[in-house]
């Protein structure tokens, strides 16, 4: 999520903060559960929550009895969500995040890792780990497979952005992790959970989507915002249906 990059590889947050704080999706909160036991972190210890955006994933990690500290690139985005009761905000990338040597004993990358250079990025975070400690890397991805709406609105991706990849659903990301031996023992979860939004937050949800906005363009994306609209114009709430998926590796 470094800044330093070209727009087209790394999006415009900036332009999209306030819909991303709108419209994106919360995660199962026994998912997050879930692995802080596995993890053996105890409440009121201090978590990391990397490329944090508006403070999604953070405040759910305060939800679930976590302290939180919140590494985000943008500005715009921080912005968003620096009045996050018991979230301390800092501006850094996966690559140089500022946070002191061993001192986290979990790091969170919430629809985020994508972003990262995983050679530069996993050094740095086996740096900021303290032994033992945990890296989750987890996705929120629309379940399409179980949808004919979500089905046929990525066809409508697929047919207008054709260069459009959604390759990181399909990478290994447990081969990724313990490339190089400073991670182990990867683990992973899921969880299915439906998000009821109104018509409008659907749209929203759209506007957000960073790198499709990017690489489609604005004439493209008017295009697909309008089948959007017309394809949901009968309908007050739309039942999205997530599929939550989460590897977490050990420091080796």
């Amino acid at each position: 999520m470094s800044e330093t990059g070209s727009e087209r590889q790394l999006g415009n947050f900036t332009a999209q903060a306030a819909a991303y704080s709108k419209a994106r999706p919360t995660y199962p909160p026994e998912l997050i559960e879930t692995i802080r036991d596995h993890l053996g972190v105890a409440r009121g210890d201090e978590v990391v929550d990397l490329g944090a955006g508006t403070g999604i994933f953070s405040r759910q990690l305060i939800d679930a009895g976590l302290r939180v500290v919140a590494v985000e690139p943008n500005d715009a985005m921080r912005r968003q969500a620096e009045e996050v009761s018991g979230v301390r905000w800092t501006k850094g990338t996966f690559e140089e995040t500022g946070l002191d040597n061993a001192s986290t004993d979990w790091i969170c990358a919430a629809q985020s890792f994508h972003w990262a250079e995983p050679a530069r990025a996993l050094p740095e975070l086996a740096r900021v780990l303290r032994p033992g400690g945990g890296l989750t890397v987890i996705w929120n991805n629309r379940d399409e497979e179980n949808d004919p709406h979500l089905a046929r609105l990525r066809g409508q991706i697929e047919r207008l952005v054709p260069e459009f990849d959604f390759d990181y659903r399909t990478k290994d990301w447990e081969t990724i992790l313990t490339a190089g031996g400073l991670f182990r023992d990867v683990v992973f979860h899921e969880a299915r959970h439906v998000i009821r939004m109104t018509r409008e937050s659907f749209l929203e949800l759209w506007r957000s989507q960073n790198m499709l906005t990017v690489i489609a363009g604005p004439e493209r994306m008017r295009e697909l915002s309008d089948w959007v609209r017309k394809d949901t114009a009968a309908r007050e709430t739309i039942d999205v249906p997530y599929h939550c998926v989460a590897w977490t590796a050990r420091l080796a």
